[in-house]
């Protein structure tokens, strides 16, 4: 009850701004996502909700590190996200990239490519095990049998407050707004420390 309450609080915030040709539309998803190990982009193992998401609100997306059309407009749209969360990143929200190529993605390759987009403390590459890796994917509805089809799709929200699905086109203003929105708690009134332990770096 407390989930759908959050989550249809979201959905109010966003309906009062943007217009219906907007992209990023949120769709309630109904998401149950198994704490599986990943392998983050610095080598570290960590299970997916207990360690990685930790109770932040996430936004995950899937990638691939040799892709070059999709990922790189939305790692760009993610990374002025990062910028406009500021110290909030790994704190409040944190940002995972899930790997939809696991057999190639390892965490040299993984870094490789984060260092392009200048990926930073809070916003985590994961790949690891590919049987627990597409597990996870299709859990959150992420899941391509082919690489090159992923999908241009965000997931945002965590096990408490439930899980909506945007486009990852999004503007950046608007998916702080839902994911401020998701965790009940306006951004003035947050701690500067947020949680107590920040995503893997």
């Amino acid at each position: 009850m407390q989930s759908r309450a959050i989550l249809t609080l979201a959905f109010s915030l966003l309906m009062c701004s943007g217009n219906a040709q907007d992209h990023g539309w949120p769709v309630a998803a109904q998401v149950s996502i198994p704490d599986l190990a990943v392998v983050t982009q610095t080598g570290s193992h960590l299970r997916f909700n207990s360690e990685l998401i930790q109770g932040r609100v996430a936004i995950v997306t899937g990638f691939f590190t040799t892709c070059t059309s999709m990922c790189p407009i939305t790692q760009e749209n993610l990374s002025r996200v990062a910028k406009q969360l500021g110290p909030r990143l790994g704190k409040d929200v944190v940002i995972v990239s899930l790997s939809v190529d696991a057999d190639n993605d390892t965490p040299e390759r993984m870094k490789a490519w984060g260092e392009k987009f200048h990926i930073g403390p809070g916003w985590v590459l994961a790949g690891g095990n590919k049987a627990d890796v597409d597990t996870l994917l299709k859990s959150l509805g992420l899941f391509v049998e082919i690489p090159q089809r992923h999908q241009s799709a965000l997931m945002v929200g965590s096990e408490a407050t439930g899980w909506v699905r945007v486009s990852s086109w999004t503007a950046p203003e608007r998916l702080i707004k839902l994911a401020d929105s998701l965790s009940g708690t306006p951004p003035s009134r947050r701690a500067p420390g947020g949680s107590t332990k920040s995503a893997d770096r």
